[in-house]
């Protein structure tokens, strides 16, 4: 019987090329209320991956999804079986623990980068939050009212809170400013930053009527049962040299990142 060749064969591996061997990723990026689709994300979802596939040395080969539905993200969670994903801090509070989710990192969100967020609720100047009764505050996203009274304004624990998403804030923003109507709007850090820059009439009359202490920016978690630990172990190690990545840059720009940061917990 003719002895079978372990040494060739072990050359022919060789030679075959390591993309071959990658393992396939499927990541989420999950902001219930966000804006935007699959289909416009798609080009710097794609970037995301080739640079992850990148800093892998080629052993991530991610897909990268982005859903923006609170009923359409559960359902690509329990039917695709995402190796990882990125979630809004009240999503991951809410939801990470049924889903078996693990935090490996936080997002350094710009323009602070710090792996902190920070919200903000606007109003027209001499305004006040009421102390009881009905309020509703307008957000650029769909927001858990729960996460905004528990975690970002405990003040507001005594008021039935609801949260308004709309896709035109600003327009809210300048009519509350041009005494057109009442009313209060929500904002992340980024977004308060760009309205802060606004020097218009209007946007003058405005305030900061309650700002929300720190808090963990976007966690990014895996899903230990959809994966290897080698895989787990490849993806964290490519996700936090993406920040050094010069030719990374221009893509976490566009997605508000400076990069990530190696966590265990939230705040």
């Amino acid at each position: 019987m003719k002895k079978f060749n372990f040494r060739l064969l072990a050359m022919m591996f060789a030679l075959l090329p390591y993309r071959a061997f990658a393992a396939e990723a499927k990541i989420l990026f999950f902001y219930p209320g966000g804006q935007g689709d699959q289909q416009s994300a798609q080009p710097i979802l794609d970037a995301f991956a080739d640079a992850l596939k990148r800093n892998s040395g080629g052993a991530i080969d991610a897909k990268v999804f982005y859903l923006s539905d609170m009923a359409q993200g559960k359902q690509f969670i329990h039917n695709e079986k995402p190796v990882a994903a990125i979630l809004s801090l009240d999503v991951f509070l809410s939801q990470g623990p049924a889903w078996g989710a693990k935090l490996i990192a936080k997002t350094l969100q710009l323009p602070s980068g710090d792996g902190t967020d920070q919200y903000y609720i606007m109003g027209k100047k001499g305004a006040a939050l009421p102390a009881s009764g009905a309020l509703t505050l307008v957000s650029p996203r769909a927001i858990d009212a729960g996460f905004v009274s528990g975690k970002l304004f405990p003040q507001l624990k005594a008021v039935t809170l609801s949260v308004q998403p709309s896709e035109n804030t600003v327009g809210t923003l300048r009519d509350i400013g041009g005494g057109k109507r009442e009313g209060f709007v929500l904002l992340d850090r980024f977004e308060y930053s760009n309205v802060s820059k606004l020097k218009t009439p209007w946007a003058s009359e405005l305030a900061v009527i309650a700002e929300s202490s720190k808090v963990s920016s976007a966690p990014f978690v895996v899903f230990p049962a959809n994966a290897t630990p080698e895989t787990l172990k490849a993806l964290e190690s490519a996700l936090l040299k993406l920040g050094g990545d010069s030719a990374a840059k221009e893509t976490l720009g566009t997605l508000r990142l400076k990069g990530f940061q190696a966590a265990t917990q939230v705040d």
